[in-house]
């Protein structure tokens, strides 16, 4: 198999590293959101990898217990063309990953939350291909292996020693792993607010279709927010998360992840917000291919409150960590409390 990473390898922050440094921006930002106007709305955000998104890691939690019942919609569209070989280790991901999570939430009491995720993946051929050619055409940008791949094809292979598995040829979709989580408000002020989550991934998804790790897995969670003036806000998360064991690689697999989150938003004009948001995680397999490593992924983009009630979001994602996640993701947001 050709390798696209074999030699010099690209310098990407370390997990430990980056969840680290992110860790002190979070301790930063803890220090202004308006609990009627939320003006600190992170990205609904997770590691889109094909072979870890199984993986019950945390997306980004509120920072204040929910006083109504809310509901909204994330929709993810993105693609991953890689060929890395290190030792006796080969990968090979050509695919386009999409994925809509519906979020449920509301109070218990005045200081405890709940909420629901419900994730349906699709992994397998698509349309992207052509559109990322094209832009990385124009701004003269690597395409790695891309060139040397049929454009909207499925193939996942994996192998070690001699064992493939997995070996994916062709589309699957499905219902991915189910995750509740109950939270606790540990801090809340006109400025400020942190808050604690417990958070269990339940095994509903299928690990053959790549739409869950066939394992249950639990994160306990600290989140904050922290309005800076009139018109700037900072947010952040740090976690750990105990993984259960997954049969989807013959790899030995750790069973804890760290992942943090840290970012930006300013109100741009009436309901408009801009926001750049930084998310990190440590490896999950012990592996020493960069795309089984940890992850440092950049989001930019914003949100529009619309007098309604409801809540837009928009965002595109790109792997800061060249290839250790997929090279591009798309982020459509929809949200309304009641």
């Amino acid at each position: 198999m050709a390798s696209a990473s074999k030699g010099a390898r690209p310098v990407a922050p370390r997990g430990a590293a980056s969840v680290g440094a992110l860790a002190l921006l979070l301790a930063s930002a803890v220090t202004h959101a308006d609990p009627a106007a939320d003006t600190a709305a992170p990205f609904t955000i997770r590691d889109q990898n094909p072979l870890l998104a199984g993986f019950g890691l945390p997306v980004a939690m509120p920072s204040r217990a929910p006083d109504r019942f809310a509901a909204g919609m994330v929709i993810f569209w993105g693609s991953t063309a890689l060929a890395q070989e290190q030792g006796n280790e080969e990968i090979l991901v050509d695919a386009e990953t999409r994925e809509a999570r519906l979020t449920l939430q509301g109070p218990i009491s005045d200081r405890l939350g709940w909420q629901v995720q419900l994730p349906y993946r699709y992994t397998g051929g698509g349309t992207l291909d052509g559109f990322i050619d094209s832009w990385h055409d124009i701004f003269g940008l690597s395409e790695g292996v891309r060139p040397l791949l049929a454009h909207d094809q499925t193939n996942i292979v994996y192998s070690r020693s001699g064992v493939r598995r997995p070996d994916i040829s062709a589309s699957a979709t499905g219902l991915g792993d189910i995750q509740a989580a109950l939270g606790y408000s540990l801090y809340a002020s006109a400025d400020s607010a942190v808050m604690a989550w417990l958070s269990v991934d339940l095994p509903t998804g299928d690990e053959d279709k790549l739409t869950g790790n066939g394992a249950t897995d639990v994160s306990l969670v600290l989140s904050a927010q922290h309005r800076l003036n009139e018109r700037w806000s900072a947010f952040g998360q740090v976690s750990g998360t105990w993984l259960g064991e997954s049969d989807l690689l013959p790899i030995d697999q750790d069973s804890v992840a760290w992942s943090a989150m840290a970012g930006v938003s300013v109100r741009a004009w009436r309901g408009l917000s801009l926001k750049a948001q930084l998310d990190a995680h440590t490896a999950i397999y012990d592996s020493e291919l960069d795309i089984l490593n940890e992850a440092v992924v950049l989001t930019v983009g914003g949100d529009y409150r619309f007098a309604s009630g409801w809540r837009l979001d928009l965002g595109v994602s790109e792997d800061l960590a060249v290839e250790h996640s997929p090279d591009v993701v798309f982020v459509l947001g929809l949200k309304r409390s009641w």
